[in-house]
């Protein structure tokens, strides 16, 4: 049995490590470059929040078995918000739990979005987007 010196060793060691970290960067790089969006300007036309006045759902147990009163369903909400451009007029829809985040829409004021097929994307900050479903998408008649 051959004995390897304590820098052969190091360098079988590291060659998959080096493989693994590069082909981490290479699928980071792909994963970036994913995630180019044509990104548009426009006006939030309506904002609508809608609770539902019954709540189905299943009641929580806690997971230890004690008995304990119920905890009722999460309170849902239906948020709709309406998008206009020069050329589109888009309506958008969530159904989410009323605890989730908002989008702080305000009508009449501007809004950066990406529209891809039946989804857009509102642009919050630097890197921060949400999805929202389109519901409606009605192209205006040029005067």
């Amino acid at each position: 049995m051959q004995r390897l010196k304590a820098p052969a060793i190091f360098a079988r060691m590291l060659k998959p490590v080096a493989l693994g970290f590069a082909l981490s960067l290479a699928a980071a790089t792909v994963m970036s470059a994913g995630k180019e969006r044509a990104w548009q300007t426009g006006t939030w036309h309506n904002v609508q929040v809608a609770r539902p006045k019954i709540v189905f759902g299943v009641t929580g147990r806690p997971l230890d078995g004690r008995p304990s009163p119920p905890f009722p369903p999460a309170m849902m909400e239906v948020r709709t918000y309406v998008i206009e451009t020069d050329a589109l007029r888009i309506e958008l829809r969530e159904s989410t739990r009323a605890d989730s985040p908002r989008i702080d829409a305000t009508v009449g004021e501007p809004v950066t979005f990406a529209l891809e097929k039946n989804t857009v994307y509102i642009k919050l900050g630097d890197r921060d987007e949400h999805k929202l479903s389109v519901t409606k998408r009605m192209i205006k008649a040029r005067s």
